[in-house]
């Protein structure tokens, strides 16, 4: 089946992706409560570096944790305060900072103006060169360290790369996740994700040209992101876990963290980049199921 149009772009997604969100106390002090020693209010309220640094820290002991009770209500407020001020200045909103200011009341149409330098053959195999070597590398480091989480995660970001550029925007229980798709569709829109040799090594340059470049910088954060929430997830299952008599390891909770997280970004950075791209030039829907496929083969392989 052939692609005429992709819903990443519709008058319904801009609509959804560009509105002026804006937090919830409630909501925040229930998100620092569950999950505040982690960073997760931070990441809530859009401060993704500090959020980073209190992911690796456990809030500096917690106490951290403890010292954003006092000063999470003045946060809810600045971050609320800065959503109105951009909407009344007609900038898009704090999620999409990244973005130009589009107009919400009509469909984006045509291709991203790099698609001429990232079509064809040769693309398409380097491409898929790219998803095996990835695959199977993640594939081999679950196995040797018998540790699934990373690989949920990326398994993950595929279904929702997939399904979440083809089907309804808003996906059941996942609409942060649906939302997070479509902000990463958008941005590639926008910009050149590059080619096969540069996706590969992204994750470990991109972080390095963010300190330069706001666009990079605005890739890199997307990703962290999306691994803070996995990490999150996957931390706090195991501190259910090790609460309901599993025992608790705080020196092999942490390394867990720190690999889980190291794993989604590495790995979710080059995938993520290579399924959206081909989404975005409007390929048949086999080839962009096919390169999916071939991702999840590789990680078979690799965990052989």
């Amino acid at each position: 089946m052939s692609l005429e149009r992709s819903p990443d772009f519709s008058r319904d997604v801009l609509e959804e992706v560009y509105r002026y969100r804006m937090k919830r106390p409630r909501v925040a002090w229930a998100i620092w409560l569950v999950t505040g020693v982690l960073g997760g209010h931070r990441f809530y309220l859009g401060k993704t570096l500090s959020g980073l640094v209190m992911l690796g820290t456990g809030g500096l002991g917690g106490i951290w944790w403890i010292a954003d009770a006092f000063f999470l209500r003045r946060m809810v407020r600045e971050y609320n305060d800065r959503q109105s001020s951009r909407e009344d200045a007609g900038l898009p909103p704090i999620e999409m900072e990244f973005m130009p200011a589009i107009p919400t009341d009509r469909e984006l149409e045509g291709a991203p103006v790099w698609a001429h330098l990232r079509d064809g053959r040769a693309r398409l195999a380097g491409d898929a060169l790219v998803l095996l070597i990835a695959g199977v590398a993640l594939g081999a480091v679950t196995a040797s360290r018998g540790d699934f989480e990373a690989l949920a995660a990326v398994l993950a970001l595929i279904a929702i790369t997939v399904l979440g550029a083809r089907w309804d925007p808003t996906l059941p229980l996942l609409g942060q996740l649906d939302r997070w798709s479509h902000r990463l569709r958008l941005y590639y829109r926008f910009n050149d994700p590059g080619g096969p040799l540069s996706l590969m090594f992204r994750p470990m340059v991109g972080p390095l040209t963010a300190w330069f470049r706001k666009k990079a910088r605005a890739e890199v954060r997307l990703y962290l992101q999306l691994g803070a929430v996995f990490t999150i997830g996957f931390t706090l299952l195991d501190l259910i876990q090790a609460a309901s008599g599993g025992g608790f390891d705080g020196g092999a909770l942490a390394g867990d963290l720190f690999f889980t997280f190291i794993v989604v970004y590495a790995f979710c950075t080059p995938i993520g980049a290579i399924l959206t791209t081909h989404i975005l030039l409007e390929r048949r829907d086999e080839i962009v199921w096919a390169l999916s496929g071939l991702t999840v083969v590789a990680i078979g392989m690799g965990l052989l």
